[in-house]
């Protein structure tokens, strides 16, 4: 029989919760305005977006276009910013349109908007650290064209700032421990620089527990593989955990082979993964 560690937290966070909860009781509500579109993944995980396209939400999505250009395609009823946020010109826009706003922007993603902004009024140079492509740096970036986008520590070699007043935030999904290391570099360039690591605790401490994690022969992260989150686990659970990691979105897309041989298993999940889908996972194993 195979020994199963299953590393807490587990579940939604409460950015997630707050976003679902918001998407479904727009869709119990029939006085709001039909159609329902929903601008993006409403967060990363096929499970809830194909379930809220079942119930009649309209997902607007392709990964070659931003927010931006996604917003015109929709030109009537309702939208729902996703959890990951928009920036001041997709707002504006849909405004414009007479398009009624529903915002499930997560609060922590909010605290990064309002804090640059702040700073940029206050004559800052703000650098932010995050993902390329990825949406919730899409929203933040949008916010402003000055803002300095920092994507790797190498990136860190090619900015050259003159201004004494500058400031550093962060993707709320990143890597605790990658961030730690491009603070200390700016740290080093810019010694007035100041620093706001805005990684959401509901991720640090899923990154924290994956560090910590015992000894097992495989860990198994389950998670959408467009979710930053989930990825960082991954990385965590490989690069300081130092264990062979794997990750799936679901039982289907698990390869069972990796399962052979394997005495001790680990099972963490993203923040936007379902308690079910690691549940079906769990409940495969103890049957082998």
């Amino acid at each position: 029989m195979i020994t199963i560690n299953k590393i807490e937290p587990q579940g939604y966070c409460n950015g997630v919760k707050r976003a679902l909860d918001i998407v479904y009781n727009t869709l119990e509500n029939k006085e709001i305005k039909r159609p329902i579109y929903l601008l993006g993944h409403i967060i990363h995980n096929k499970h809830v977006v194909n379930d809220l396209k079942e119930k009649g939400v309209i997902v607007i999505e392709d990964k070659s276009k931003t927010r931006e250009e996604l917003i015109d395609e929709i030109n009537s009823g309702s939208v729902i910013f996703s959890a990951h946020g928009v920036s001041p010109i997709v707002y504006e826009k849909a405004k414009r349109k007479g398009l009624n706003i529903i915002d499930a922007t997560c609060g922590n993603v909010l605290v990064v908007h309002n804090k640059i902004k702040t700073y940029l009024e206050n004559g800052y140079t703000c650098i932010y650290i995050g993902t390329k492509k990825h949406p919730e740096c899409e929203g933040v970036l949008g916010i402003s064209s000055s803002i300095i986008f920092v994507s790797s520590i190498e990136d860190i070699d090619n900015i050259n700032i003159n201004n004494d007043k500058i400031y550093a935030t962060n993707q709320t999904t990143l890597s605790t421990f990658d961030i730690k290391k491009i603070f200390e570099k700016l740290k080093d360039k810019y010694s007035n620089i100041i620093i706001d690591d805005k990684i959401c605790n509901a991720t640090t401490i899923r990154q924290e527990a994956m560090a910590i994690q015992k000894k097992v022969d495989l860990c198994i992260v389950v998670g959408d593989m467009e979710s930053s989150n989930t990825k960082k686990l991954a990385k965590v659970s490989k690069e300081i955990a130092h264990i062979n990691t794997v990750l799936c979105e679901d039982l289907n897309s698990l390869d069972k082979t990796i399962l052979n041989g394997v005495n001790s298993i680990s099972i963490s999940s993203g923040a936007s993964t379902p308690e079910y889908v690691v549940n079906e996972i769990i409940d495969y194993i103890n049957k082998l």
